[in-house]
């Protein structure tokens, strides 16, 4: 297994591969491939609900900044719907971000999970996998109490 830091940050190859398995959609964002060699952006396509009160399905396609990863919590954006069409009341309204600063994207909420992520062992896989079953579950779970919008 990988140490904690052994591989820089980002995601490395190996692990994207493994992501891959879970989420057949994802791929890295070439224009962060990072000086280790390592991934800083991926794009990965994940289900979710409309809102609290609707839970029809909505495919959302997700940037994830994983440049600080692992020692901080990444960051997580949705690329599309398109702001106006967003409903999920854990999604801020779309804006600029250097991550893609010429794209209209909407941060995703994560209410105090920071803290969780942050106690986390410093294990990269548990970490990664961690994160991405939390954006799943803010998609599929909608929380009123924690509003973004």
């Amino acid at each position: 297994m990988v140490g904690y830091l052994d591989s820089g940050a980002g995601i490395t190859p190996d692990e994207l591969r493994r992501v891959m398995i879970q989420y057949p959609s994802t791929a890295a964002v070439k224009q962060h491939r990072m000086r280790n060699g390592n991934f800083g952006v991926i794009q990965v396509t994940m289900i979710g609900v409309q809102s609290a009160g609707d839970s029809s399905d909505v495919r959302y396609n997700v940037l994830i900044d994983f440049r600080n990863f692992p020692s901080s919590t990444p960051i997580a954006y949705i690329r599309s719907p398109s702001s106006s069409e967003i409903r999920h009341c854990n999604i801020y309204k779309s804006d600029r971000y250097s991550l893609a600063p010429n794209i209209d994207l909407c941060a995703i909420c994560i209410g105090s999970y920071a803290g969780s992520f942050e106690k986390l062992p410093e294990n990269r896989e548990m970490r990664l996998g961690c994160f991405l079953n939390q954006i799943q579950y803010i998609l599929s779970n909608p929380n009123p109490n924690s509003r973004a919008r």
